[in-house]
């Protein structure tokens, strides 16, 4: 792996995971990232058509005192399944009722 800059959250290393991922693997799909400051929420993310996506959704989460990470899969429609991710997420998260 490539000398890399500081990492400030796990944004920066789920970034960095990707970039080197990318750069070794040179796949035909290449993979996304995306997340939160803070880093509660991290996606992976590849889009395997045009207008059509596959995230993988990871929450950091505080369950009976417990730190714990829930992941979910979401596929479709881009616009949907960020919709569908994002619901997910922030109830998950205490933001809104669960969906």
């Amino acid at each position: 792996m490539a000398q890399q800059a500081p990492q400030k959250d796990a944004m920066d290393v789920l970034q960095a995971w990707v970039d080197d991922y990318n750069g070794r693997a040179r796949p035909a799909i290449r993979l996304g990232s995306a997340g939160e400051a803070g880093g509660a929420q991290l996606r992976l993310k590849y889009s395997p058509a045009e207008g059509q996506v596959s995230i993988l959704h990871l929450v950091a989460v505080s369950r009976n005192g417990r730190a714990s990470i829930l992941v979910q899969r979401f596929e479709g429609p881009t616009a949907d399944a960020a919709v569908q991710a994002g619901m997910w997420a922030s109830g998950e998260l205490g933001r809104r009722p669960a969906v």
